[in-house]
């Protein structure tokens, strides 16, 4: 049931991530809903549940941004497996966990974009002439550290809410 869920919740948070974000005048962009909310969820779901949450919504982020389709999905799914790696390791430290992941995960992530967007202006598959520019500077500065401050503050609430719909699905082991 977790897997039919991402569609509704991944695809809204996408409309709004590419809608209303740029909207709110935020100072360095603003946070990253879809990562917060595959996050969020994958923290107690099964790896390939949080894997699908990660693929759809990496998809989702995608369709609605200049980057080439499969970007985010990519990156979003290393980081689901390196969660589900360093969850069975410190298992009783889940609320840890969700933080680190928030803040250094949120680092990893939009690092990983930046260097797949510049490797695909170094090949050739985007254009010099689109609108996706990096500038690796400023896209650090100006957007990978506020979208960490956004997502760590977003990250529990949003955590919470996931939570509640989580436990009330029925169990299937």
């Amino acid at each position: 049931m977790g897997g039919f869920l991402s569609v509704p919740i991944l695809l809204i948070a996408a409309v709004l991530q590419a809608s209303l974000i740029p909207r709110l005048d935020l100072p360095g962009g603003g946070p990253n809903l879809t990562y917060v909310c595959v996050l969020a969820w994958a923290l107690n779901a099964p790896v390939g549940q949080a894997a699908l949450w990660a693929f759809v919504g990496g998809l989702f982020y995608d369709l609605l941004s200049a980057v080439p389709l499969g970007t985010s999905s990519l990156g979003l799914v290393l980081i689901i497996y390196f969660i589900s790696g360093l969850g069975t390791q410190v298992y009783r430290l889940g609320l840890l966990l969700l933080i680190f992941m928030s803040v250094f995960g949120t680092m990893a992530f939009e690092f990983g974009r930046v260097v797949l967007i510049d490797l695909y202006q170094l090949v050739g598959y985007i254009p010099s002439t689109a609108p996706v520019q990096i500038t690796w500077g400023a896209d650090l500065t100006t957007t990978v550290f506020p979208t960490m401050v956004y997502n760590f503050v977003l990250i529990l609430p949003v955590y919470l809410l996931l939570r509640l719909l989580q436990r009330r699905l029925p169990r299937v082991d």
